[in-house]
């Protein structure tokens, strides 16, 4: 349902979700899957298509345990010690949106902060119950606003290595459509432009996709939509973020150190987190 509300309805169209957890999908007219990076075949709601789907655990989860345990706690630091509700109006939806504009004050890359959003296990690429989420290369200079943003990274690291395994089995898509409650931050959008090397795409109220694309496929079931391109038609593209040249070494070379850092710990996660 989220592919469809996303507007992903033609074959080898791609889109990116960021919710609670967080994937990669691109919509197939055949079955297809990749036991050695755990990307499976799903159906999809078009008779005869599939999605072919890698997912990782903890994405906007990961955001959320920032906001309760890095923001919240200490959350005056931001505002001249202001306490923000989360229903606070005035600049901000919520607390999301305080995070996000604070994590634009941090330049790419962190200031060389590295995290991996596996806080409670991992998927794909590689499928391990034992891996876990940590923060790499703190340093005394270290800020809360570089881990913040090196959550964010690291989320849209992760979904890169996501993109790559897929294109590396079939053809994905690009621009790319950014749906779930973490297409409503620009800041995260343009990162995960960045990161990934390519357009994405956002649209309206990308948080209601899953819901948008049910109405979308009653719409057709009930004959009122005659195709599903014309279903997809219906879903128009809001913004379009551009990658930045400008933070392409950056971000390349912190991606590098990311990838490793799973093979670099597999053992010890096994140790602290093995029955």
């Amino acid at each position: 349902m989220t592919g469809i509300g996303a507007g992903c309805t033609t074959v080898g169209q791609t889109h990116i979700y960021i919710g609670t957890s967080g994937w990669v999908i691109t919509l197939m007219d055949h079955h297809a899957v990749d036991p050695l990076c755990s990307i499976t075949g799903v159906m999809s709601g078009f008779k005869g298509h599939f999605h072919y789907y890698a997912e990782l655990e903890t994405a906007g989860k990961c955001f959320e345990w920032v906001k309760d345990h890095l923001a919240l706690d200490e959350i005056g630091v931001y505002l001249s010690q202001t306490p923000v509700p989360d229903d606070h109006e005035s600049r901000y939806r919520s607390l999301y949106d305080l995070l996000s504009d604070e994590v634009s004050r941090v330049p790419p890359g962190a200031n060389g902060a590295i995290f991996t959003p596996w806080m409670h296990g991992n998927r794909s690429p590689f499928e391990d119950s034992c891996a876990a989420g940590m923060f790499f290369n703190l340093k005394l200079e270290t800020g809360k606003r570089d881990m913040i943003r090196a959550v964010l990274e690291g989320i849209c690291y992760h979904l890169r290595w996501l993109l790559e395994c897929e294109s590396a089995k079939i053809k994905t898509s690009d621009p790319i459509r950014f749906v779930g409650g973490g297409a409503l931050s620009p800041v995260t959008c343009q990162m995960l432009a960045d990161i990934m090397g390519r357009v994405i795409e956002t649209i309206d109220e990308p948080q209601n996709a899953g819901a948008v694309g049910a109405a979308l496929l009653m719409a057709l079931g009930m004959k009122i939509i005659d195709s599903q391109e014309a279903a997809g038609k219906l879903i128009p593209v809001k913004a379009l973020y551009h990658p930045d040249p400008a933070n392409k070494a950056t971000y390349e070379r912190n991606y590098r150190v990311f990838r490793s850092l799973y093979k670099s710990n597999a053992k010890h996660f096994r140790a602290l987190n093995g029955e």
